[in-house]
């Protein structure tokens, strides 16, 4: 059974990474590509550490830093994934063109929505 505090912080995590797709979609509408795409990442990250857990639940062992970092990042989809290849700092705090941003945005949405799916069948089996 999954402790009430780790449901929720699970649930806020998902929802969080919603809003910030939200944001995203309105930045790119903006033609603010790179600030979509910081929003896309911030989400992806979201849901890969939601993924981590729900594989490595964190009321029983909470795993090392580098361990979950590199887990979250294995867990990235295809576009963020090879994100992490680069430096991460570069390339969220480059320019970038909202048609360039727009499919890692869509990436991402498509990575969360998948997550939230997962969730809830997690919850009814546990």
């Amino acid at each position: 059974m999954i402790p009430t505090r780790w449901r929720t912080l699970f649930e806020e995590q998902l929802a969080d990474a919603g809003q910030r797709l939200d944001a995203a979609d309105l930045q790119l509408a903006g033609g603010e590509g790179g600030r979509a795409l910081q929003g896309a990442y911030q989400a992806t990250v979201a849901a890969a550490s939601v993924r981590v857990w729900l594989t490595d639940p964190p009321w029983k062992a909470v795993l090392p830093a580098g361990e979950m970092q590199g887990r979250v990042q294995a867990a990235f989809p295809n576009l963020f994934a090879a994100l992490v290849s680069l430096d991460l700092k570069d390339v969220l705090t480059s320019p970038w063109a909202s048609d360039a941003a727009a499919p890692y945005v869509k990436e991402a949405r498509a990575f969360v929505t998948a997550t939230a799916d997962q969730l809830r069948k997690w919850l009814e089996e546990n």
